[in-house]
């Protein structure tokens, strides 16, 4: 789908009166890619694709890599949103672009900048000309209004409240290029309320907002008119963050629409009664995300997740007395996790598999820095994760299997079209 945070950057400036275009260069070039190449660019972790990108747009579509250099230099500050999978092609790109203009400015952001900063490192910081640590519009804006000042980062500059924050219409991209044609990005909120030790995306921000749900209502009227949108996927840390503001969201969903197809990830909470989770239903939430975990009540504890075993079976129930479809997610070889926690884990798993859906994600421990627990998965971590796989698969679970194992790190051979000119 079009990426929400550049457009959410676009619409902040064009409702600050400064021009901008974005560029998705990802979608670009996957769509002109073709066979062994596009079926690798799927491939999460895929650290010789992250790695090698760059040449490999350069190679096999000069005209429009030439193009999009040409396009990007006709500008007077360009800013790259950094993930872990781009980080190689982005400080390519900025080196290629000074050395065509060395007044161009450059700016930094996006998660990887946030990774960054806790890992204390300068080698990519000194690659711009100015960095955005966390929540990207505020700094983003004082730096175009003045690029002449002397500091050259901004750390977690937040704006107050979202009450009055430019949906993003994605101006100049073609949604229908994406192959997930028919839906959207949302963010309903920004920040978590909880304090997950393993989780790095709570640490984007450092506080907790929600939308003005008639906002919401607004974005998801003009996207169904102007885009043909059928899907929505909020991509919140949890959509049920707060309890009050959601069961708003349902209802003037239900009475603006009667319902529309949506789908979110979701904490579990005991306190959300069941007629909030019927409310959910009838607004036509289609698929939730829940980070369960573990289902051992020790290991819970050391994540911090705030809930046990017993409260999410509680919660499942509720879930599926309002007919909610949803998945859980696993993490495997938690730092502390003991043999017999991981047997207990898995047991509740299969114990409770008729009140569990579907297994969205399972995966090793991995750590991110910044993040507040040990650094280090136990050492069977991944002899553990191929005994899960194989139990969930022989226990008859649905699951995805591209979300198996898909945080982990892909060094993969260089693929056979690297040997000649990519096709398409």
């Amino acid at each position: 789908m079009p990426p929400i945070g550049i457009g959410c950057l676009q619409a902040f400036l064009t409702d600050n009166d400064i021009g901008c275009d974005i560029l998705d260069i990802n979608n670009i070039f996957y769509n002109l890619s073709a066979g062994e190449l596009k079926k690798s660019w799927l491939v999460s972790c895929n650290t010789f694709l992250e790695e090698n990108i760059f040449e490999l747009m350069q190679k096999n579509h000069p005209e429009k890599f030439k193009s999009l250099v040409d396009k990007m230099l006709a500008y007077e500050v360009i800013g790259f949103s950094c993930f872990k999978s781009n980080i190689h092609s982005t400080l390519k790109f900025a080196k290629l672009l000074k050395s065509r203009n060395k007044d161009i400015k450059i700016i930094f952001g996006g998660p990887e900048m946030t990774r960054e900063y806790f890992k204390k490192s300068r080698k990519i910081k000194d690659a711009a000309d100015f960095t955005v640590v966390g929540e990207g519009e505020k700094g983003l804006l004082s730096y175009i209004k003045n690029p002449s000042a002397k500091n050259r980062i901004t750390l977690f500059s937040e704006m107050t409240n979202l009450d009055k924050t430019a949906f993003p219409v994605y101006k100049g991209l073609d949604m229908a290029s994406y192959p997930r044609k028919n839906s959207a990005s949302m963010l309903f909120s920004r920040g978590c309320v909880r304090k997950c030790r393993f989780c790095s995306e709570r640490l984007l921000y450092k506080k907790f907002r929600v939308r003005r749900v008639k906002n919401v209502i607004e974005e998801i009227r003009y996207h169904k008119s102007k885009n043909k949108i059928e899907c929505f996927v909020f991509h919140d840390s949890l959509v049920n963050g707060d309890l009050k503001k959601l069961e708003e969201l349902c209802a003037k969903i239900i009475k603006n629409f009667r319902s529309v197809n949506w789908e979110a990830q979701i904490a579990v909470r005991n306190d959300m009664n069941q007629a909030l989770l019927e409310k959910m239903k009838k607004s036509g939430c289609y698929n939730l995300f829940v980070g369960l975990e573990s289902g051992s009540s020790r290991t819970l504890k050391n994540m911090n997740k705030g809930f046990t075993p017993e409260d999410a079976v509680r919660f499942f129930k509720k879930l599926n007395k309002a007919g909610l479809f949803f998945g859980v997610s696993v993490i495997i070889g938690y730092p502390g996790e003991t043999e017999a926690e991981f047997g207990e884990s898995l047991d509740f798993i299969i114990k409770n598999k008729p009140l569990i859906p579907k297994i969205e994600q399972v995966n090793p421990f991995t750590y991110y820095d910044g993040i507040s627990a040990g650094k280090i998965a136990e050492k069977n971590a991944l002899k553990r994760l191929d005994i899960f796989i194989k139990e969930i698969k022989a226990h008859g679970f649905k699951y995805t299997n591209a979300f198996l194992g898909n945080l982990i790190e892909k060094n993969l051979p260089a693929p056979t079209f690297l040997l000649g000119k990519q096709d398409g």
